[in-house]
This record gives C-alpha cells, structure tokens and sequence, in this order.
C-alpha cells in the first residue's frame, strides 16, 4: 500500500537526514509492555511528507557546478519549508532523496511551468525509482508566471501528480514557494475571498499562511 502522510516508526531513515530544530525531542523507542500505546486523534498526530529533490542542470550550474553545493542549498530550501509546515499543520517535510543533473537536464524544460510539470510528472513515472509521496524539481529556469512554479491539486501519493516545479530564488522565497507547492498537493488551496474580508488571519509573521500570495 502506498501511505501518503507517515507516523514515526513507518519512516525509513533518511539518506538526507535534517539537522535538528529548535525544542525537538528525542523519542525513545520501548518496549510495548513497558509504554502502553496511548490512544490519540488523528489531528494531534504528526504527520510526515517524504519528499523527493532533483536539481536541474541550470540550479547545478547557478552553484558554480558544484553537486555539494547545489544539494546544499535544496536541502536549506527543505528545512525552511519543514519549519512552515511543523508551525502550521503538525506535518514534517522528510528529504528521503536527492537528484543532481551535472551533466544535462534529462527533459525539456519549457519556460511555462504547467508545460515544464506536465513533463516532469511523465519522466517521473518512466525513471523515478524511489518511493516517496511527492517529486520536486528544482529549476534554474525562469518561468513565465507570478506564482514561481506549479504543483497539481491534491496529488499527493499519486506517480502522475505527485509533484511540482519550483524556479530558483532566494532560499527563503524558494521555501515559501515548495511550502505552497506541497500544500496544494495535499488539498489546500487560497482562499482568496476569505483573505480579503480578513477572514483568514495568520499568526506566523515570517511565512504568513502557507498559501498566502505575499507569505
């Protein structure tokens, strides 16, 4: 069965793993005579996203051509948006995998960023082996469009809509810009209209709401 938001002990360890945030605790596995499994509600449970990177050839070549420091940033870019999504949804963003392309993109990357996913979500049946609930390009590329990149509406889980394309900025607004790529593949969407009345007020004053058009 393909699981779309994890518990802990359903999580393989990371080959990327996160440097530790800010009053994380450290869980300590027992034995279950020895810690009754408490009964809890879905909501208080924290959710996991295992999410996969690839580097295109033009974010390889904006890091000096340097596999290092290209993975370096993506993962910066990850921890960022990991921090939006334990604040604001109880949900953790898992990096369980990373794809550089050093040597070429392996597909057209078209300046329109719906064209440029429609494509990556084809290569992403065809050639991605590796099991994760979304894929994420990372481009170099400048897309036509204000929003900075595309992700399709809850397709989370899904080989042919599991995933999203992000343009290459500044590692805060790329974080802001994977936190709303990954919140539409899970369901949520701008409300707009709710926005504007003042309606949807948000407390976070770096990040804003997830899907907020300013962050």
């Amino acid at each position: 069965n393909n699981k779309c938001l994890f518990s802990q002990g359903d999580l393989p360890e990371p080959p990327f793993p996160s440097p530790p945030f800010p009053g994380a605790k450290v869980i300590h596995r027992r034995k279950k005579r020895q810690a009754p499994r408490v009964s809890r509600s879905v909501e208080d449970e924290t959710k996991y996203i295992e999410l996969m990177v690839i580097n295109d050839h033009l974010m390889y070549k904006k890091h000096r051509l340097s596999i290092g420091q290209t993975n370096n940033y993506a993962k910066s870019v990850v921890n960022m948006a990991d921090m939006i999504f334990k604040e604001q949804l109880n949900t953790r963003i898992v990096l369980v995998a990373m794809e550089t392309w050093s040597a070429d993109n392996k597909f057209n990357i078209d300046d329109d960023p719906m064209v440029t996913l429609r494509e990556f979500m084809k290569y992403r049946k065809d050639f991605i082996k590796e099991k994760c609930d979304s894929v994420h390009l990372f481009s170099g590329t400048r897309f036509h469009s204000s929003w900075g990149g595309a992700s399709y509406m809850g397709g989370v889980c899904s080989l042919t809509k599991g995933g999203g394309v992000n343009e290459y900025g500044k590692t805060d607004e790329m974080a802001i810009t994977l936190a709303q790529s990954l919140g539409q593949n899970i369901g949520i969407f701008s409300d707009k209209k709710r926005i504007l009345n003042g309606e949807c007020k948000c407390d976070d004053r770096w990040s804003g709401c997830i899907m907020d058009d300013v962050g």
